[in-house]
């Protein structure tokens, strides 16, 4: 039996933060995808909260929040460490972990809801409820899970008025920048990981790589770095 349970999906963006951080820990882990069943069974009664991800620790103990995962991993499994010992270096992988966060899920929302990535994105959501049901099934009750986190994205501030900022900055700047600077390192503060690397990850991953449109945007901007996977 695995010392840590992930019950995440592929889709799920603070998933692929938190999957790409214990597989860096090198920890003992299984993943439960999140099916309507997971949710009414594990998730629900033991957090209080219908997201995900949520991790189950070796002592049995659910935990909901990326931020409270990983400092509460890092106590209890303090080897390969993603904090920096330096002060002003901790900080900064703070700064980059809330960036990732927060704001890298302005464009991964709006790449993943206002372009055409279905009925690919549809499958994913309806897997939760219908995985076994054939793909028209799969895509018509997808389509009505994801329904409200389309209506999410205009109270996140894209809106006709600013989406020609974000996808300019996204596709001119924050990926040619970030393409450059993988082009030297290996990670965002050099030759090993910080908080701020699974920040990124989960956004760049889930939504912005995976996604049909956003992934064909990132491999034609990132042909050195933005390695995902």
């Amino acid at each position: 039996m695995s010392d840590y349970t992930l019950y995440g999906a592929e889709f799920s963006l603070y998933s692929g933060k938190i999957r790409s951080y214990l597989r860096y820990k090198q920890l003992d882990y299984e993943e439960v995808f999140s099916s309507i069943g997971i949710y009414k069974k594990i998730i629900v009664p033991n957090t209080g909260v219908k997201y995900i991800p949520v991790v189950k620790t070796p002592s049995g103990e659910y935990l909901q929040d990326t931020s409270v995962i990983i400092d509460r991993i890092e106590q209890d499994e303090p080897q390969r460490s993603v904090i920096p010992t330096g002060t002003k270096q901790h900080l900064v992988s703070l700064l980059l972990e809330l960036y990732g966060d927060e704001w890298l899920l302005i464009p991964a929302m709006h790449y993943r809801w206002n372009y055409n990535n279905f009925p690919f994105v549809y499958q994913e959501f309806g897997g939760i409820v219908a995985p076994k049901m054939p793909a028209f099934i799969r895509g018509f009750i997808g389509k009505r899970i994801g329904a409200p986190f389309k209506k999410i994205v205009p109270k996140l501030g894209i809106t006709q008025k600013s989406i020609p900022a974000i996808e300019h900055w996204y596709e001119k700047e924050f990926l040619v920048q970030l393409n450059q600077h993988f082009s030297e390192h290996d990670f965002l503060l050099g030759g090993r990981p910080s908080i701020g690397d699974f920040g990124f990850f989960g956004p760049l991953y889930a939504h912005l790589y995976r996604d049909p449109y956003p992934g064909q945007l990132m491999q034609k901007n990132c042909t050195a770095g933005c390695r995902m996977g």
